[in-house]
């Protein structure tokens, strides 16, 4: 038979049909509520699972006695340990034998495509995600820059389709936290889209392209999948491991809960929500708890607004700003010079990290940086009628005005360079 029929997987799992039978002959594996379980099997993927040691190494002995019947050979190479703990501490040095082939014992290991680490968290496999949605997103930005430029529609459904898909993968794990790295892939993002700087902040960012955070759909995702292993529909083993956490939870203190329990516990109290509540929603009961945590986002969001002080003058509208609705694909120039202005990055007064002198104006070199200033007060604004002129509204009016004061702050930087040639000619 070639490599890579459709076949092979079915003449395999009817070949090890017995396996779990083999297994129940001695001792290992878990137990679940009121079964035990020796085995997980995907396709040709075996995982021996056992809660002890020992029981662990009399489980390898019986599998290669197995197969070594069945006339079949695992590559040891492939084959790995690894031993779960939930303390840290030194780690003893342990040896497993298949045979005279020695088995490696290691940290972390990907069984279908998700990275599991011996501690029980998620973080290595976090850290995977977001190393590979990285890569996706410079390739996603760089084609939406050539194809779609102002298009920010397409350029938003590009990173939904591809670098979300990425992210998300094992989301019914993790998806309660909030982890600060995956929101970051976001913001990163849309300030590539919008032309901002890299210290834009994210709450802004966000506001301004009307995006919730990446935790509102990886929280919904993770309830919707608990509520299918409820049901059944999700294997028979994670159907035993709900009941059993929730058994657990029930029983024990909240200070012995497992970190998946705390975790989902917070999701819910953010959303003013307890499990009693939750359950009293009835159907569609995670949708409602995902718009709960779109109405705690915006307020948040709201908050962080108008206490913002590097962009003290945002004008919050509803829905996306129209300059960004109504911009071309050939108009990407036109939107990243109102984003930029709307988004206070053209306003150095505004940067309170600055040194004093750096925050003044790039023009009279007098005031510190702001629109009010360079619309009243620049004596380099040679246009006196701006004062009137609204800037930073949602329809992008005031777009020659910045223009103009980009063009004059060029002209103010070659007259400043030539000044600079001038002296040192003169010395």
């Amino acid at each position: 038979m070639r490599q890579g029929c459709p076949l092979s997987p079915t003449l395999f799992n009817i070949y090890l049909a017995d396996i779990e039978e083999e297994m129940r002959k001695g001792r290992g594996g878990v137990k679940i509520g009121e079964e035990r379980v020796w085995t997980i099997e995907y396709a040709d993927d075996i995982l021996l699972v056992a809660e002890e040691e020992e029981a662990l190494r009399d489980m390898i002995r019986r599998v290669k006695r197995y197969l070594e019947r069945k006339k079949l050979v695992i590559s040891s190479e492939k084959s790995k340990v690894m031993v779960f703990k939930n303390k840290g501490g030194r780690e003893k040095e342990r040896y497993w034998w298949w045979g005279k082939e020695r088995l490696e014992e290691v940290k972390t290991y990907k069984y279908l495509g998700y990275v599991m680490s011996r501690s029980g968290g998620e973080v290595e496999h976090i850290k995977e995600r977001i190393r590979r949605a990285r890569v996706a997103m410079g390739w996603v930005w760089s084609y939406g820059e050539r194809k779609f430029k102002g298009d920010v529609r397409w350029r938003l459904k590009l990173f939904d389709s591809i670098v979300k898909g990425i992210l998300y993968y094992g989301v019914e794990i993790w998806g309660y936290k909030e982890w600060k790295e995956i929101e970051a892939i976001q913001e990163k993002y849309l300030r590539w889209v919008l032309g901002l700087e890299w210290n834009t902040p994210g709450y802004i960012v966000r506001e301004e392209l009307k995006r919730n955070k990446m935790r509102v759909e990886t929280g919904w995702r993770a309830g919707r999948w608990e509520e299918r292993i409820q049901k059944g529909e999700g294997g028979e083993i994670g159907r035993l491991c709900m009941l059993e956490r929730r058994k657990e939870e029930g029983e024990c203190d909240m200070k012995e809960w497992t970190r998946e329990s705390i975790e989902r516990r917070d999701y819910l109290w953010r959303g003013g929500l307890s499990e009693e509540s939750l359950n009293e929603y009835g159907e569609d009961k995670w949708e409602k708890v995902r718009d709960r945590d779109i109405e705690v986002d915006e307020q948040e969001r709201g908050e962080r607004i108008r206490r913002s002080k590097t962009c003290r003058k945002y004008n919050k509208v509803y829905g996306i700003p129209e300059y960004i609705r109504r911009c071309g694909r050939k108009e990407g120039k036109k939107m990243v010079r109102i984003a930029r202005w709307r988004c206070g990055n053209e306003e150095r007064g505004n940067k309170y990290w600055l040194k004093e002198e750096e925050r003044k104006c790039r023009l009279c070199r007098k005031e510190r940086e702001e629109v009010e200033h360079l619309k009243r007060e620049c004596e380099y604004v040679k246009d006196k009628r701006s004062r009137w002129i609204e800037v930073l509204n949602e329809d992008g009016r005031g777009h020659e005005w910045m223009e103009m004061i980009e063009r004059a702050r060029e002209e103010r930087e070659r007259e400043s360079a030539r000044a600079g040639e001038r002296e040192g000619g003169g010395e």
